[in-house]
């Protein structure tokens, strides 16, 4: 398992964003986070996008501790390899008043929903 997080499996433009927005084939969500998941062309590495809006989480520190921690668990999960999925997950403002391992926890149970 590689624990880089590599340009690759990142989601950088607006339209990779979009795909996945426009019909997500997957989806998983609590009080913390929304997460949706579509499919890529098989042999393709899964790649994840971030949404962590100002509106729902004011202080910088916190939006920037979420998303440390929606990278970190997404780096650690072993199947990522091989899913080729796109995925991504939007915070809600629940997630700022959550402390780190139950978010850790709520994004492995949802890591674990999208990808098969």
């Amino acid at each position: 398992m590689n624990a880089s997080f590599p340009h690759t499996a990142r989601l950088t433009q607006r339209r990779e964003y979009d795909h996945v927005f426009q019909a997500p084939e997957r989806k998983s969500s609590d009080r913390c986070f929304t997460v949706l998941g579509r499919s890529r062309l098989q042999g393709e590495p899964t790649r994840l996008g971030l949404v962590v809006a100002k509106r729902q989480i004011r202080r910088a520190h916190e939006r920037n501790r979420v998303k440390r921690l929606v990278r970190e668990a997404f780096r650690q999960l072993p199947q990522r390899e091989e899913a080729a999925l796109d995925i991504v997950v939007i915070a809600r403002a629940a997630a700022q008043d959550t402390d780190n391992a139950a978010l850790f926890r709520t994004l492995h149970r949802h890591f674990q929903r999208i990808i098969p």
